[in-house]
């Protein structure tokens, strides 16, 4: 995001070293809607707007639309790509956000494959607004974990107390059963704008819930990361890390680095005011976690603003974590996952004001 509030996409076939124009090398997109949720895969971006789901390539001119698919008034909640060439969609309504649609699609010949809506029952009346914060296949089963909303007034919302997965057939999408956990609420958020689940080298699935003032705004339960067995589709009820309980905050987003090690995204609730300043304010943290020990570790890096970003990018032994800091910097901090050495990378010019993801194109 630019200081003008614009979009720009930059690319670079570095990100160890040096500056980068942002006027220079910004790429044309095809409309400032066209924002932070965008997907990128394998060289080709996707983006739901104005009632189509639509495939992009990059050219020197900028971004082409070269496909689309019709998905009238629906939003995207979460992906989940069980391969190359194929996306799973869940999405939900624009008019009343209840009604959940499941889309399968082939992402070469962007065509859609299976597409269902799915009968989550509600949980109670008065919230009545789904939100899906992951997806996966697990033991051939398709897994979702969500909870339901209710808006207070125009600025304010909360969430239940609860948060849910449910269980289906992944061929036939019958619902199977569902869970419930109350041991905190609202797990993960919407995947495209910001990471909150994987897998381990073993298979278990671990997945983190963000009742924060940002995501869930019910701080009175804290933010901590779940898991499920390689082995069963079930929570592990001898599994909580109560991620607040060591940090005194609220998290949102978490990368896996292996080995049983991930990082987290962590407000800090004594820098900003409230919700009107949470994004615009210095006061973000990156901790080094463990899963095994359930123990944590501040990374010393400046402190970041924007509230959800999709702001680590982790390959190669190295974890790429993006910084706008209160110097007006604008950079790629590296972190050496073995040697735990940090150092600067790639920095943006000062027109840049929010780096709001980092992408791997090709």
């Amino acid at each position: 995001m630019d200081k003008d509030l614009g979009n720009t996409i930059v690319t670079s076939n570095q990100i160890d070293s040096g500056t980068l124009d942002i006027q220079q090398n910004g790429i044309e997109i095809p409309t400032q809607e066209f924002d932070r949720s965008i997907i990128v895969k394998n060289g080709r971006f996707y983006f739901l707007r104005e009632g189509k789901f639509r495939k992009y390539t990059l050219e020197k001119t900028g971004l082409k639309e070269i496909a689309q698919l019709s998905m009238p008034d629906q939003h995207i909640e979460n992906i989940n790509w069980l391969n190359n060439d194929t996306l799973l969609l869940f999405t939900s309504d624009n008019k009343t956000n209840r009604r959940l649609w499941y889309t399968k699609i082939a992402i070469k010949s962007f065509k859609i494959v299976q597409q269902h809506e799915l009968k989550i029952p509600s949980s109670a009346p008065d919230f009545n607004i789904i939100s899906i914060g992951f997806s996966t296949i697990h033991q051939q089963k398709l897994l979702i974990g969500y909870t339901f909303n209710k808006i207070i007034n125009e600025t304010d919302f909360t969430t239940i107390d609860t948060f849910y997965v449910a269980t289906l057939d992944e061929t036939t999408l019958e619902l199977k059963g569902i869970q419930k956990d109350t041991r905190s609420t609202y797990p993960g958020g919407i995947n495209t704008v910001q990471s909150y689940s994987f897998n381990d080298e073993e298979g278990n699935y671990y997945f983190m819930a963000c009742p924060g003032i940002a995501l869930g705004n019910i701080p009175s339960k804290p933010t901590a990361i779940f898991k499920i067995d390689q082995k069963s589709t079930q929570i592990d009820p001898n599994y909580f890390f109560d991620l607040t309980a060591q940090t005194h905050n609220h998290a949102y987003g978490m990368w896996y680095l292996g080995n049983h090690q991930a990082i987290v995204r962590s407000e800090r609730k004594d820098r900003y005011t409230d919700f009107s300043d949470h994004h615009s304010t210095y006061q973000f943290e990156y901790f080094l976690v463990d899963l095994s020990t359930k123990s944590t570790r501040k990374l010393n890096l400046p402190f970041d603003k924007g509230t959800r970003k999709e702001s680590v990018l982790v390959e190669n032994g190295k974890a790429y974590i993006t910084i706008d800091d209160s110097s007006d910097k604008h950079q790629v901090w590296i972190y050496d996952i073995k040697s735990g050495e940090i150092k600067v990378g790639l920095q943006l010019d000062q027109a840049t004001d929010f780096i709001v993801r980092i992408d791997r194109l090709n």
